[in-house]
């Protein structure tokens, strides 16, 4: 299946200021299918537990943190490192994100990318410092990772509903005894 097929560019609007400041990060996403991504795209791919995120510098090229073919996910061999857009989609849809905030050019963008092919850019962990971190440093300035924010979240809502069904299992057998 060709590229142009397999693109989607997503939009998240946040916003910012104190009245908002208790609405999450992401509020709204547009979907709309588009042929070819733009240098300084921050392009990502669902390998289905998690996105696989990296930077589109143009000529059919994708910079990304990773271990290398096959190994996205292994520390001791990730680097930033360029791909084909073939490479890097894995015959996957490929989306470009895009968030509504304050963001280096396209072109300061490739060059951050560019500029650190070949760097471990610190050592790849997956909770501080991966691929995701690094596309959003080259774009925003800033390594975030909403992937390891969303599950942070939800391993604390499943330990507290956990802790909460141990307490109330005591309770219970304390009456009943």
């Amino acid at each position: 299946m060709h590229l142009k097929n397999r693109l989607k560019i997503i939009f998240k609007f946040s916003l910012s200021g104190k009245a908002f400041s208790s609405f999450p990060h992401y509020l709204l996403a547009m979907i709309r299918t588009i042929n070819k991504p733009q240098p300084g795209d921050v392009l990502s791919v669902n390998r289905g537990l998690y996105k696989h995120y990296g930077v589109y510098v143009g000529n059919n090229t994708v910079v990304h943190f990773s271990g290398g073919s096959g190994h996205e996910l292994s520390a001791p061999k990730a680097c930033i490192r360029k791909a084909t857009l073939e490479e890097f989609s894995k015959d996957e849809e490929m989306q470009i994100e895009t968030r509504c905030a304050e963001s280096f050019s396209r072109k300061e963008t490739v060059m951050r990318a560019l500029n650190a092919v070949g760097s471990e850019k610190g050592k790849y962990t997956l909770p501080w410092n991966n691929c995701e971190h690094f596309a959003n440093w080259c774009r925003y300035g800033k390594k975030r990772s909403v992937q390891v924010e969303h599950f942070a979240a939800n391993l604390a809502g499943i330990s507290a509903l956990a802790i909460g069904a141990v307490l109330v299992w005591k309770i219970i057998e304390e009456e009943i005894i």
